[in-house]
């Protein structure tokens, strides 16, 4: 039988998030609406040592090979909240899924296109400490380069990752960046393949979609 709170957690959502086009994921704290190339996630996180919720917001990218949700680019919004009565975690619950719709908003506003997303993307790369590049933000900021048309700012984020795990996502994609085209192709095929093991239905094409 579900927790108080988790039920709390679970009729807030539905309330606020459900109406913009949120979804949830089984019976778990996970909430996704798709945007056909990306995911926005909303996690209500427990905790393994009380009762109530973190709130985790963040863009999940489809153009990679794994059955599984990553948080991409976002992260940790609200800090716990411990579920200490029903009508105090439901106050906070409610806060929660607000807070949750309006960082989904920020979002959308900021990967409205492919484009948009390359530029933010790359961004976030050159920002990060030295140690910390050339890994997955490097792979996603040149997949967003090299479907927009950045063709040379792909490729040149291609060989900066050194993670010996993100090389192998890059040499799936790599030897069709130089053919726009046939990238696009790739990358279709890679949503294609992501999608139906998160148990999405299929989309159009790159090239429709963005």
């Amino acid at each position: 039988m579900p927790n108080p709170h988790d039920k709390l957690i679970a009729a807030a959502a539905k309330e606020i998030l459900g109406p913009t086009g949120f979804n949830r994921k089984g019976r778990s704290r996970i909430w996704i609406k798709d945007h056909g190339w990306w995911l926005s996630v909303v996690e209500f996180q427990p905790s393994s040592w009380a009762k109530g919720s973190h709130l985790n917001v963040a863009a999940h990218w489809l153009w990679i090979e794994q059955d599984h949700l990553s948080f991409d680019h976002g992260g940790r919004v609200e800090p716990f909240v411990e579920y200490t009565s029903d009508a105090q975690f439901q106050f906070e619950a409610t806060r929660f899924a607000e807070a949750a719709a309006e960082k989904s908003v920020e979002l959308e506003r900021t990967f409205n296109s492919i484009e948009a997303a390359a530029a933010v993307l790359a961004v976030k790369e050159r920002e990060l400490p030295e140690q910390a590049r050339g890994s997955w933000s490097a792979y996603h900021a040149g997949m967003a380069a090299g479907l927009s048309g950045g063709t040379a700012d792909a490729a040149g984020l291609f060989n900066s990752i050194r993670d010996a795990r993100v090389r192998l996502a890059v040499a799936r994609v790599n030897n069709s960046l130089a053919d726009p085209d046939e990238f696009r192709r790739t990358t279709d095929v890679l949503i294609a393949e992501h999608r139906k093991a998160l148990g999405f239905e299929p989309v159009s094409s790159m090239s429709a979609i963005a």
